[in-house]
Parts: structure tokens; C-alpha cells; sequence
């Protein structure tokens, strides 16, 4: 697959297991984005990874209290890198998870100065409910 073609089926992905918001941090730190998929497939949660070209970032989760549960796999981002794969798969993306993103860069702000390409901006087309 192209990397396009890619980036769009992890938006797919996203959008019916994924989850993205802000983790707070000590007081006196700026609030950090949080992006995580979570699923019992593990191959699909791996082509995060990959795309990411890292090799950490799932964390295997037993689920044993019942029999027939599955063991789960969730991968897990914070701060700049989140909010970059957010903004690479925003296209793609259902009105809700876009309007997360949104509140979550208004929530933020600017962000630390070494981040190094700056986060899209909303239009009125695109989310003029948010």
C-alpha cells in the first residue's frame, strides 16, 4: 500500500477503536496530547507502529477475568508525535474525532516552542460546530 492509502485505513481504524485527548502532567507543566488504539487484533494495532517506524509503543493487556475474553494490545503516543499523526490522518477523519483534535490544540495551545510544524488551523467548513 501506498502511504496514503496507508495513513487513510489507520484513520479507519482510529476512528472505531482509537481515542485521543490530553494528558495532564504536574502542575506547572503543559498539558501533553494522547493518541491510543486499543484491540485485540494485534497485527492491525502493529501497523501503527510501523507507520511510526518505531518498535515500542504497544503494551500487551491480559484479560483473564472471564474465559472467552481476549488479551488486548494498545498503542499509545503523547505529546508532539499524537498531535502529528492527528493531524496526518484529519482528513480522513469522522466530524467527531476532528472536533477532539480541535479542542484538544485549543486546550493546549501553541504548545512548546520546539515543536516543529505547526498544527492545522480550523476552518468553517470543516468543523463550524466546534
Amino acid at each position: 500500500l501506498t502511504k496514503k492509502q496507508q495513513l487513510i485505513f489507520l484513520a479507519g481504524v482510529f476512528d472505531g477503536e482509537g481515542s485521543f485527548g490530553i494528558v495532564k502532567k504536574k502542575e506547572g507543566h503543559t498539558p501533553a496530547a494522547v493518541l491510543e488504539v486499543q484491540m485485540s487484533d494485534e497485527e492491525v494495532v502493529t501497523l501503527f507502529q510501523r507507520y511510526l517506524k518505531t518498535n515500542r509503543n504497544i503494551r500487551k493487556t491480559r484479560k483473564k477475568k472471564k474465559e472467552y475474553y481476549k488479551d488486548t494490545y494498545r498503542f499509545c503516543i503523547k505529546g508532539y508525535r499524537a498531535l502529528h499523526l492527528m493531524e496526518e490522518m484529519l482528513p480522513y477523519l469522522c466530524r467527531r474525532r476532528k472536533e477532539q483534535y480541535y479542542a484538544v490544540v485549543q486546550s493546549i495551545g501553541n504548545g512548546p516552542k520546539n515543536w516543529s510544524s505547526p498544527i492545522f488551523e480550523q476552518t468553517k467548513d470543516e468543523t463550524s460546530n466546534v
